[in-house]
């Protein structure tokens, strides 16, 4: 069809249609012309192969060449799986993607799903409906206008193709998701989507040809992209990577893998390399979170570490932090404080870990890290008022105060033996709490009202050496549970589902995760078993802070194990039949 077989004064007849892409009529041709359909033909089949210049050539937009290079690759093959760096804008070359094939494939169904039902539709809400439809040759392809709901999320066009975004529902196993037919799928953040969704529901949903394909016996396959950044060597992801790349590099036609770092986003002009490696002074990115999100790599333990990610990771269950107990709870709480006060960067930190304990009928107790905190440049006094409000106030079931008494901890406990006194921000009434003094300070029990609430532990060679053993046999037969890893609720805090302060606190689990790794086991010159940084840039304060209140619940432990003896000893005895 020509352009200048389009009438102008019809167009305007129909209240200003002209101008109105999401209009029908808007593009009507008034007189058709004969095509030249071999030409037709091969225009579309060359845009087709070479969706990259189709992008630029028709679509009017500017790609950088490693954009045009991503693109052509998810035309090209069947399974694409893209690791990029965060930034560098790989949802939206991976909506440039879909709206191409869209226009190139009439009647295409196109899908796109993630762990979270938010982020699939931030590629349509965002990429495609905030940016690309403003493109008036994109647009006049549009049958407007664009859904965004939570339940009916997709961009139609009017030859009949879409792109919708899918909910894989609240559940692990993606159930609502599986009446879905598409010809290509996105997997976008594909790290946060369990590998059982993707080969049971996912994968499977691309299997059926177009009903065009079908009538004119043509060979189709569907697609599958993964679009994600790079993470654990432990993940589902990295074994898929893995497979994928095996397979490319052995010939399989049918596979594409490949890594862009943030220097490729440097190179391009899209990211200041300053501003990237400013993003390791921040205290919530670690080295290893830096390495999975910004340089590509997947990231794992030293084959030296005693807690490797392959023994941590399988304890990321827990889905929910805890600020505070929740109202009526009966479950009781160790609150441990490993002290530090200096506000130097390269300092130690004060960490604050609070362990939820669960008993179990053989005397054991199920271990859930439910808060983590680390502190800078506090004082003592300081210290002992927010663990005060810990205690008393957030978490009124603990049971326990484990303190690290070593160096600058030495003095602490000594602030808690006197009252002391809370107001209430909202109510403005003032409470009164007794004083608080160590287990095992018999002369301080003379105090009136004194509570023998706190543990002060100075670590010997031999209570490390219990400390890190009993750890680890926690991760070992899976009694110790934390909380699930940052990048599975960051969907829910960018939502404002989740506070920052919550936020944080999986964030803080993330760092103690790395610390763990970096632990090895020893023998010294002495002949000992010490435990001791791989490196030492990384600190361990939070993996101390948490081994402490282990070591006590592993006390607690080895008490009711005791007592269950002796009690059975004493139950024999009372039922023992003697005859007369």
């Amino acid at each position: 069809m020509s352009s200048r077989n389009f009438s102008k004064k019809s167009r305007q007849v129909n209240d200003g249609d002209s101008q109105n892409f999401d209009s029908s009529f808007s593009y009507d041709p008034v007189n058709k012309e004969s095509l030249e359909y071999e030409n037709w033909e091969e225009y579309i089949a060359y845009y087709r192969h070479y969706i990259d210049e189709f992008a630029v050539d028709v679509l009017g937009l500017k790609l950088y060449p490693f954009q045009r290079l991503l693109l052509r690759a998810m035309a090209k093959y069947q399974y694409s799986m893209l690791i990029c760096c965060r930034g560098i804008g790989k949802s939206w070359i991976a909506a440039v993607f879909f709206i191409c094939s869209a226009i190139l494939y009439p009647g295409i169904k196109l899908g796109i799903a993630s762990g979270k039902g938010q982020q699939a539709r931030n590629v349509i809400i965002q990429k495609i409906k905030g940016e690309l439809a403003k493109n008036e040759n994109i647009a006049r392809e549009i049958q407007f206008p664009i859904k965004v709901g939570s339940d009916d999320c997709v961009a139609n066009f009017k030859n009949g193709s879409e792109i919708r975004a899918i909910v894989l529902g609240n559940g692990p196993s993606g159930d609502s998701a599986r009446s879905w037919r598409f010809h290509y799928l996105l997997v976008d953040e594909a790290r946060i989507v369990p590998d059982d969704i993707i080969e049971t529901i996912l994968i499977p949903m691309t299997k059926t040809k177009r009903p065009i394909a079908i009538n004119h016996g043509e060979a189709e396959k569907g697609k599958v992209i993964f679009i994600s950044s790079a993470y654990l060597k432990t993940s589902s992801l990295y074994k898929r990577f893995m497979d994928h790349y095996q397979k490319m590099i052995n010939g399989n036609k049918n596979y594409y893998v490949c890594t862009l770092p943030y220097q490729v986003g440097v190179d391009a002009g899209i990211l200041d390399e300053d501003d990237i490696l400013n993003e390791l002074n921040k205290p919530t990115v670690t080295r290893d979170k830096f390495a999975y999100e910004y340089e590509g790599r997947f990231v794992g333990s030293s084959g030296e570490s005693y807690y490797p990610y392959e023994l941590t990771q399988d304890s990321r269950t827990l889905e929910k932090c805890e600020l505070e107990q929740p109202k009526k709870s009966k479950t009781e709480y160790i609150v441990v404080h490993d002290v530090a006060t200096s506000d130097a960067t390269t300092a130690d930190n004060a960490v604050t870990t609070v362990i939820k304990i669960k008993y179990k009928i053989n005397g054991t107790y199920s271990k859930e890290i439910v808060f983590l905190k680390a502190h800078k440049g506090l004082t003592l006094q300081k210290q002992r008022d927010y663990l005060r409000e810990m205690v008393h106030i957030k978490f009124p079931n603990t049971v326990k105060l484990v303190i690290d008494t070593r160096g600058n901890g030495e003095n602490l406990p000594n602030l808690f033996y006197e009252t002391w006194e809370h107001e209430d921000e909202k109510t403005k009434q003032k409470s009164e709490y007794p004083p608080l003094i160590k287990d095992d300070d018999d002369s301080a029990r003379g105090l009136r009202g004194a509570l023998p609430m706190i543990r002060a532990v100075t670590a010997t060679n031999q209570y490390n050496n219990t400390m890190y053993t009993y750890m680890k046999s926690c991760f070992e037969d899976g009694s110790l549970r934390l909380l699930t890893p940052s990048e599975q609720v960051d969907a829910l805090y960018k939502m404002d589902d989740l506070s920052p302060e919550e936020f944080a606190v999986y964030i803080e689990t993330d760092n103690l995760q790395q610390e763990l790794s970096n632990i090895r086991q020893i023998e010294s010159n002495a002949k000992n078993i010490v435990y001791e940084q791989i490196m030492n840039s990384t600190k361990r304060d939070r993996v101390t802070s948490l081994g402490y209140g282990l070591h006590f619940v592993y006390e607690m432990e080895m008490d009711n194990k005791l007592n269950a003896h002796n009690d059975d000893e004493f139950n024999f005895l009372d039922y023992l039949y003697i005859s007369e």
